[in-house]
């Protein structure tokens, strides 16, 4: 059975986390394969927005699959936790807008992947949290950078120091996710927020993406001026000019 389920539909393509056997835990062969996956689809022209599920109903991920770690060295630990953050910077830096569409309970690294896109749709009954200090660690993910730069560091570290899973309803309140939707209406609202992004220009999207990123990670400085060369770049472009005669066009019938 395939670990990650790929689905097209127009513009938007659907993957899937697909192991709800195991709540759709992250095995190497899943995150392998999800990566790939992502690398194929950055280059697919006809596709303009990724978004990310879980099978079945009860997980969007409950995390890292704990029994490929027994009897990791430390430096085997190491090499596991950069490998996997290096999967989610790719995720987080992928040319096209990602959304996680949280069918059920994203804990640990399955929380880190949702963190990793750009946004996050979360149903009603779905829980999140990062529980590792449980079993006396921490988030190895990105987790620990992400969350904070997210919703901040206070909130952040009762998530992480507590270890207690967040109901739908909280995560929507500390900024964690952007919406909180009814469980049989996720996958139809998450794709119509899709298609709804799809329709934009691809190189303004990639671009904004680009330069959002810039800001977050090396400052406030370096971030106004890629948004400065950013818009001179696409200013004049196909899309652009169309976008701006079709604009004063509608205004002159006013």
């Amino acid at each position: 059975m395939e670990t990650v389920r790929l689905e097209r539909h127009g513009w938007v393509a659907l993957l899937t986390l697909n192991r709800p056997e195991r709540m759709n835990a992250l095995s190497k062969p899943l995150l392998e394969s999800l990566d790939s996956t992502f690398l194929e689809l950055a280059s697919d022209s006809e596709i303009r927005v990724v978004v990310l599920t879980g099978a079945g109903d009860r997980a969007f991920s409950a995390g890292a699959d704990i029994t490929e770690q027994r009897g990791f060295s430390a430096d085997d630990a190491y090499a596991h936790m950069r490998w996997g953050q290096a999967i989610f910077d790719r995720i987080e830096t992928f040319p096209k807008p990602t959304i996680a569409a949280i069918n059920g309970v994203a804990f640990g690294g399955g929380l880190e992947l949702a963190l990793a896109c750009d946004l996050r749709l979360i149903a009603s009954s779905a829980r999140v949290g990062l529980p590792e200090i449980t079993l006396a660690s921490f988030p190895g993910w990105g987790g620990t950078q992400r969350l904070p730069a997210l919703i901040g560091a206070s909130r952040a570290m009762r998530i992480m120091l507590t270890g207690e899973p967040v109901s739908a309803v909280d995560a929507l309140a500390v900024g964690l996710v952007n919406e909180v939707v009814e469980s049989e209406e996720l996958l139809d609202r998450t794709t119509q927020l899709a298609e709804s992004i799809a329709h934009h220009a691809p190189e303004a999207l990639a671009c904004l993406k680009s330069v959002v990123h810039v800001g977050l990670h090396q400052g406030r400085e370096a971030g106004l001026e890629a948004e400065a060369r950013g818009v001179g770049k696409l200013w004049g472009s196909p899309a652009q000019k169309a976008a701006q005669e079709a604009f004063f066009a509608r205004k002159n019938k006013r």
